[in-house]
């Protein structure tokens, strides 16, 4: 399981500054990141409930944390996403 960060870690220029999707190569479909789950877990580093964010709070969803090529970037995936990718029950 990716460690949970503190709240300051999802900040407005990592979730401006990376393009996760892009980056990864993978689709910001529900079957694409189950297909491709081995790729989100290798870079993911973190992760917060999405109702707890200063920025961009939702509910029902959580922020992930990715480093990829040196750079940090964050993005939601919804509870259901988020549990499958990583395991979680």
């Amino acid at each position: 399981m990716i460690p949970k960060l503190p709240r300051d870690s999802f900040h407005w220029l990592r979730w401006i500054n990376n393009d996760i999707w892009i980056k990864l190569g993978v689709a910001c479909r529900y079957q694409d990141m189950l297909e491709q789950a081995g790729v989100l877990q290798k870079y993911a580093v973190g992760y917060l409930e999405g109702e707890k964010l200063f920025c961009r709070p939702k509910i029902n969803e959580v922020a992930v944390m990715f480093l990829i090529d040196d750079l940090f970037g964050w993005t939601h995936l919804r509870n259901r996403e988020f549990e499958e990718i990583f395991n979680v029950r």
